[in-house]
């Protein structure tokens, strides 16, 4: 005899998955909600209360005459073809004109209509109108089987049969409308996540192109324009020295995004993951260096001690740091001076960067910067920070703060 081996777990967990998926459906208050039919499903119920109309109509000439019986149930399958538009209304009229067709004509087949009739009010109306139209049945039901007349022997069994079958379909016909809402919601929030991801790796690399490639650009470009006009041989090899190591860093940046756009499996690290090691006491020291390198006499203030803030904190504060910088550098070449201040306060670390400059900025000019400042704002906010930008009366200010590490919480 072969082996037949169990279902393996993995092979399970679909059915597990799908099974959940159900019962926390059946539990939600959404699923029993009033909700219309089915675009397929009204057609053909349309139709199916169209055919049981020319029915009762052929049945009426063909007897000569319509009854009150007849009249009754065209009128109550009009009541049917409302659940295509109002499920309520439509419940409460058949529930109402099969309550009068079993108590003038004691007929069990307005009895049988109502049962078949609990299918439509299952999948379409709010649950204390299916408890309605249940109570309605039992007791008309009763009502019936105290005559004994009408129904035959296990009658009673047979109606009740019949309403859990309806009532089932009911909610079989519920479950697949909802199914059907709730994969268009989760594909609707599918596409919503995908947009979000590729905005973030869109302004990621934004990111990457303006604060590592621009600002080693922005360096080369002004030590370019600066070399012909040197005084000496010292100033030109600083020059020289900068456009070569800018240069070097921007290829290599370049390579990197080449690498990060191309890879599309894996997500590959950041171009500039941790500029100046993400330390903002080093970073300003080198900033100043090369402020004063670009011939704007620059005074740096920091404090010896390491600072009390998360290292994301530190990070968006350096990026703030190189942003003002090369703003200076790109904006302001002709400064005539610039300080770099960080200030480790109580509850924050401040960094401010001022430069003065021959012709002030007007008081038109824009005050929130551009794509950089705004993006810097950005990133403080994510870290709780703040950043103030404006026109002084000799040039122009920037003021970044970030809270310390007792305020703020380290998301690496």
């Amino acid at each position: 005899m072969p082996e037949t081996s169990a279902p393996s777990a993995d092979s399970r967990a679909p059915i597990f998955a799908a099974r959940s998926s159900i019962v926390k459906m059946l539990r939600s208050r959404t699923f029993w909600d009033q909700r219309g039919l089915h675009p397929v499903a009204r057609l053909l119920l349309l139709l199916a209360v169209g055919v049981l109309v020319m029915i009762a109509i052929g049945f009426g000439f063909a007897s000569g005459g319509f009854t009150r019986h007849d009249l009754l149930a065209i009128v109550l399958y009009a009541g049917i073809a409302a659940f295509a538009w109002h499920p309520a209304t439509a419940a409460f009229i058949v529930m109402l004109l099969t309550s009068v067709g079993v108590v003038l004509t004691e007929s069990g087949g307005d009895l049988l209509e109502l049962a078949i009739a609990l299918s439509l009010v299952a999948a379409t109306c709010a649950p204390w109108v299916i408890i309605a139209h249940a109570v309605l049945l039992a007791l008309l039901t009763a009502y019936i089987a105290s005559d004994g007349s009408t129904l035959a022997a296990g009658g009673v069994y047979g109606i009740a049969g019949i309403a859990v079958i309806a009532f089932l379909l009911g909610v079989a016909f519920r479950l697949v409308a909802a199914r059907e809402t709730f994969l268009v919601a989760e594909r609707s929030r599918i596409s919503k996540d995908l947009e979000a991801i590729a905005q973030e790796d869109r302004e990621r690399i934004a990111d990457e192109l303006h604060d590592g490639i621009a600002h080693d650009l922005t360096l080369i470009l002004f030590h370019a324009r600066a070399l012909p006009l040197q005084p000496d041989e010292a100033a030109r090899n600083v020059s020289l020295t900068t456009i070569e190591e800018s240069a070097e860093a921007a290829l290599q940046s370049i390579r990197s995004l080449l690498s990060l756009i191309r890879d599309t499996e894996t997500e590959g690290p950041r171009v500039h993951p941790s500029r100046y090691d993400g330390n903002i006491i080093d970073a300003v020291s080198s900033l100043g260096a090369l402020l004063n390198d670009a011939g704007i006499p620059t005074r740096v203030s920091a404090p010896s001690a390491p600072l009390r803030v998360a290292s994301a904190n530190e990070r968006a504060l350096t990026e703030t740091a190189i942003e003002a910088v090369t703003n200076i550098i790109k904006h302001a070449p002709t400064s005539q001076s610039a300080s770099l201040d960080v200030k480790d306060r109580a509850d924050v670390v401040e960094l401010v960067v001022r430069n003065v400059v021959v012709a002030p900025p007007s008081g038109n000019s824009d005050r929130h910067g551009g794509r950089g400042l705004h993006r810097a704002r950005h990133r403080l906010a994510q870290c709780s920070g703040t950043l103030e930008t404006d026109g002084t009366g000799d040039g122009w200010m920037l003021r970044a703060t970030v809270p310390t590490r007792a305020g703020s919480s380290d998301p690496m």
